[in-house]
């Protein structure tokens, strides 16, 4: 007989059902939203040690191996303590523990639970695809645009700021909204300069734009779409040198040059939309657009390099500064 498959939730349903007493043992997140795990884990813990100190054990397969991993999941105490182990990338498990980890899936210890979270969105072997069977997946990626709102109110009604315009709400967005843990961190900052007014205007916004340090991802994805070739190397050698590394920049940079190709091919078919990206809103909405300012072949040799400059990097072939500045100028300048 074919084991029944699990239902998937979305994040509310999930804290919901915590109210109602209704908590599973595992649960398997997908997402690689920071603040979203957090969110979660922090709200589970909330609901299982209601008096008690959180007895949280993190699992790396890395530091400990897979069969300790295993070990500690199925290991009593005399007390019947109960504890969250919290497990990262479930793929990193080798060999018959990857069965183990399925069995002790369907027969758990009921004093412990498990949140086991798989950043990527594809399940791409049967291991991973029998994991989100098994128990179903909540989504912790970073929301669409459209949801977004609800977390700038939410965020800064947590500061005491209970009333913004729909247009400062966009804008603050558009910066920071490439994830929660970003949105948040930044709508703190903003709130933190208001003083006793508790009340955010577009200029408030502007000045705090203009004196945050450093540029942001999205300007240099949206100069990258334009094919703007100075404004693009100034932007990404002050990232690179600032704010972030080439290494962190080749995924959202890969998934922008992808996702133009894909434009490119399934041109005039229905898109399924992603639930899981590392551009921020305003950059997936302008897409299309940026697409027509490439050729195929053009996003093509793009990605290829990228693909190079990943190698030379590992193998410390390249330094950053040097790997953005020639990515860009052969991509923008003759494809």
């Amino acid at each position: 007989m074919a084991k029944p498959t699990a239902k998937n939730m979305n994040l509310n349903e999930a804290i919901f059902s915590f109210s109602n007493r209704n908590i599973r043992p595992v649960y398997l997140l997908i997402g690689n939203d920071q603040f979203l795990q957090d969110f979660f884990i922090k709200k589970l813990e909330s609901h299982i040690f209601v008096e008690e100190a959180v007895n949280k054990n993190i699992l790396l397969v890395d530091d400990i191996g897979s069969k300790d991993v295993i070990n500690k999941l199925n290991e009593a105490d005399l007390f019947s303590s109960k504890k969250i182990f919290i497990l990262r990338n479930p793929n990193s498990l080798r060999g018959k523990t990857r069965d183990e980890l399925l069995d002790y899936c369907l027969k758990p210890n009921l004093s412990h639970y498990l949140v086991i979270i798989h950043e990527d969105f594809s399940l791409k072997n049967k291991f991973l695809k029998s994991l989100s069977s098994s128990l179903g997946v909540i989504s912790v990626s970073t929301p669409f645009e459209n949801e977004m709102n609800k977390w700038v109110r939410l965020f800064l009604d947590e500061n005491g700021v209970t009333s913004v315009s729909q247009e400062i709400t966009k804008k603050i967005i558009e910066a920071y909204g490439d994830s929660l843990f970003n949105l948040k961190n930044e709508i703190d900052k903003l709130c933190l300069n208001l003083g006793t007014d508790n009340e955010i205007t577009a200029n408030n916004v502007s000045e705090f734009l203009s004196s945050s340090r450093g540029y942001k991802k999205y300007q240099l994805f949206n100069s990258l779409g334009m094919r703007e070739t100075f404004l693009s190397i100034k932007l990404g050698r002050s990232l690179v040198s600032k704010n972030s590394s080439m290494l962190e920049l080749l995924k959202p940079m890969n998934e922008f040059y992808q996702e133009m190709l894909y434009l490119k091919i399934f041109r005039g078919t229905n898109q399924v939309k992603k639930s899981f990206t590392l551009l921020s809103p305003s950059i997936v909405r302008q897409l299309p657009q940026f697409a027509k300012n490439y050729s195929g072949k053009e996003i093509v040799s793009a990605l290829k390099r990228l693909g190079k400059i990943d190698k030379q990097l590992k193998n410390s072939q390249i330094d950053d500064e040097s790997a953005i500045t020639e990515f860009i100028y052969a991509t923008t300048t003759d494809g």
